[in-house]
């Protein structure tokens, strides 16, 4: 196993973990080890985020060889600082906290995945009644609706976290100080970890380099996402981040910079979808077979409403598209007369 390890320090006293996914073409997550010896070398670690079960006798069979290769190990770990509750994330959480004894970090808004987890039969109806509201049907409305049912093997437990952030908590690991801030958007719960003494930005799926991370809209979270993620963004970008550790990929350079390109392609989307829907009224279907002429799986497919349904809810909070109910229920997405 140490031969398929990938773990390396990043800045002093910050260890990069790549755990294995494999999940709807995902590799890997990144998770990060922040040591502290404390005194005489009697200390407690963090480790933030946790991957998902790996082996069938032992679920975290590869994060405790990572930990190892690290110079830590499960039992040093003090603190497990969730940056979301996506399962790749958060997969192993409630085991690491068993066999540690350490405290689980998470931010309040996370209850929200946690109920879903709890309950993913109810999840997954759910899912399916918003994609069918917003015009999918037959085999693609159950393709794209079970995704959540692929990822529940690979979690053993649910974690309950300890502590439960708000955003603006601080405190002390691998020699500097981090402050949490929350950075709704991806996710409700999403928060970064946030070194001011070296700009070092601990980003989760906030910031991504080998990708846009996805806004997802879903029933019952936020009203609007996407506007949450955009103003998170610009928060992120005026901390100028020296050096990013994402969730996902190796670490890169100029956060500012990057959480700029990503907005942009934000807004370019945002408008696009305005001005598909000012073109002719539509649903969100009709939307996606517009922006995507490819074959999609189902897990591509709900990604790619549930993003769309994110634009829109932008739109109507700001009062420049609504929506209205056809006579087969389903609803047809138009502009308003502000939004003209």
């Amino acid at each position: 196993m140490d031969a398929l390890l990938d773990v390396t320090e990043v800045t002093p006293g910050v260890h990069r973990m790549a755990l294995p996914l494999g999940i709807h073409g995902v590799p890997t997550v990144s998770a990060y080890l922040l040591r502290d010896d404390g005194v005489d070398g009697v200390g407690g670690d963090t480790l933030v985020d946790c991957g998902i079960a790996t082996g069938e006798i032992d679920p975290c069979d590869v994060l405790v060889a990572a930990l190892g290769a690290a110079g830590s190990a499960l039992e040093r770990i003090a603190r497990l600082v969730v940056t979301h509750a996506h399962i790749d994330h958060f997969g192993v959480a409630g085991e690491v906290v068993r066999r540690s004894g350490g405290r689980l970090w998470m931010h309040r808004a996370a209850d929200l995945d946690l109920v879903k987890y709890a309950d993913p039969d109810e999840a997954v109806d759910n899912r399916a009644i918003m994609l069918a509201d917003h015009g999918l049907y037959g085999p693609e409305l159950t393709a794209s609706s079970e995704g959540l049912r692929d990822w529940i093997p690979v979690m053993p437990s649910i974690g309950r976290p300890d502590v439960r952030l708000a955003g603006g908590e601080r405190f002390t690991a691998g020699g500097r100080e981090w402050e949490v801030l929350h950075t709704p958007g991806h996710s409700p719960g999403h928060v970064c970890l946030w070194s001011a003494a070296d700009r070092l930005l601990c980003s989760g799926d906030h910031l991504l380099q080998v990708a846009s991370p996805p806004v997802t809209f879903e029933r019952g979270f936020e009203r609007d996402p996407m506007g949450s993620y955009l103003d998170s963004l610009d928060r992120v970008a005026a901390l100028e981040p020296e050096l990013v550790l994402p969730g996902h990929g190796t670490p890169f350079r100029n956060g500012a910079r990057r959480a700029a390109s990503i907005a942009r392609g934000k807004r370019v989307r945002l408008e696009r979808v305005h001005d598909l829907v000012a073109e002719r009224e539509c649903t969100v279907t009709e939307i996606t077979a517009m922006l995507f002429t490819g074959e999609l799986t189902g897990a591509q497919r709900h990604f790619a409403m549930a993003e769309i349904l994110a634009d829109l809810a932008f739109h109507e909070v700001r009062g420049t598209l609504e929506r209205a109910r056809r006579p087969d229920g389903v609803y047809l997405w138009r502009t308003t007369l502000e939004g003209a």
